[in-house]
């Protein structure tokens, strides 16, 4: 979930390869619990763990570790994908030799993404269970142990186990970090979760999902390769998987520590590229997604000779997008470690607007047409956040970075 990788073509190409190695491997479901899959005798694992790694050589070992301390007696595999990293990555999951479990390491030699990397696990899992899992996040020792459990509870084929994720005690959060995975809910919506109960496809998290391995066998293909970030390629497939009785049930059992420090400019990139993500998702299920953006979004074209008017009556407003985003960007990030209760406000006009930004790269062709829609949307969105949250902070006594150039009363600076 967390990595920005650039991604190859799509998976029109090579889906009938990936269906076909789905359906040999996920023939032998009914393989005897001493035997694995391939016909050999080794043990099958109990559950197949698919990571996807991408230059993460730095906190990868300890990942690997953790693995290694879960407190169940029960056989289970991880399946590591070096996603083409330029770091360590790969050479850290070769020289690692695991005591509790077994490591299988492959390698792809061209940047495809997640998605791709998955897929190249999923046919090679031994178990009967899978378990997604990012390369940043740290399993707790009883993590294995409690999706075995709930699944045995949930025998359904149908049923996938969404554990919690969530930052780790050692590592700060900042004011970013805090609204992202709270009352945001821009990353994760765990914040508004209850134990037990069923969510629906927009929450298939795979940093921390577990699933039968017959139910992957329903579809026709995994993880879709269009998405060429990381981003809406695990909802398109739980949107696919749904029609095939997908129920989502959420524990706060299974726990992974999340290893992924953000500050207001790196997430404003996530948002950016979710945005884009977002209308890969819209093309290929239309009317699907409920965001206002997204419906808006099939519009843009129509609104760009309001936006390219707009910007001929108020020259001063072109080129507005850039000087906003910079002012937006330095006025969240001087409050990163100073926390007020107008900052979840500031957080979230400024990161919808990253997310329409997004939107309008994703839906317009024309590079010069999304600067004018840029420029159009940032004065009629940014400015009037800028300057409301300024009217608000000098009223409550609320210190302001010094020297810093914005927009008061809706004024471009």
């Amino acid at each position: 979930m967390s990595r920005a990788a650039n991604a190859g073509k799509g998976p029109t190409a090579h889906a009938g390869e990936i269906h076909g190695r789905a359906a040999s491997r996920f023939e032998s479901t009914s393989a005897p619990a001493a035997m694995s899959s391939d016909g050999s005798d080794r043990v099958m694992s109990s559950i197949s763990v698919i990571m996807p790694c991408h230059d993460r050589a730095r906190d990868l070992r300890r990942v690997l570790v953790a693995y290694d301390h879960q407190d169940t007696d029960q056989t289970f595999e991880v399946i590591a994908v070096d996603d083409a990293s330029t770091d360590d990555t790969h050479r850290v999951l070769s020289e690692y030799r695991p005591h509790a479990y077994s490591l299988r390491v492959e390698r792809q030699d061209v940047n495809r993404g997640p998605a791709a990397a998955r897929n190249r696990a999923i046919p090679m899992a031994e178990s009967p269970l899978l378990l997604f899992v990012g390369d940043d996040v740290l399993p707790e020792p009883d993590f294995i142990r409690r999706h075995l459990q709930i699944h045995r509870y949930q025998p359904d084929t149908g049923c996938a186990v969404l554990g919690r994720v969530t930052w780790p005690d050692d590592m700060q959060q900042n004011t970013l970090m805090t609204h992202i995975d709270g009352p945001g809910a821009q990353q994760f919506s765990y914040y508004y979760f209850q134990d037990g109960t069923e969510y629906d496809f927009r929450h298939f998290y795979t940093a921390n999902i577990s699933v039968k391995r017959d139910l992957l066998a329903s579809v026709d293909h995994w993880f879709d390769t269009d998405f060429t970030y990381a981003a809406f390629e695990d909802t398109e497939l739980a949107c696919r998987l749904v029609k095939h009785g997908l129920r989502i049930f959420y524990s706060s059992a299974p726990i992974g520590r999340h290893y992924h420090y953000h500050t207001v400019w790196t997430f404003a990139v996530r948002q950016y590229r979710a945005g884009m993500m977002a209308c890969v998702f819209d093309r290929k299920h239309p009317g699907v997604t409920r965001r206002s953006s997204i419906a808006v979004a099939r519009d843009w074209r129509r609104l760009a000779p309001l936006a390219r008017a707009y910007l001929a009556f108020r020259p001063q407003a072109t080129g507005a997008g850039e000087r906003l985003e910079a002012a937006a960007l330095h006025l969240a990030g001087f409050y990163e470690w100073m926390p007020n209760r107008l900052l979840d406000g500031l957080y979230v006009g400024l990161l919808d607007y990253f997310w329409r930004k997004g939107v309008v790269d994703g839906t317009v062709g024309d590079a010069r047409t999304a600067k004018g829609i840029h420029d159009y949307l940032a004065r009629r969105t940014l400015a009037p956040l800028l300057a409301g949250f300024i009217r608000e902070a000098q009223g409550e006594g609320i210190g302001l970075p010094e020297g810093l150039s914005l927009p008061v009363n809706g004024r471009l600076p």
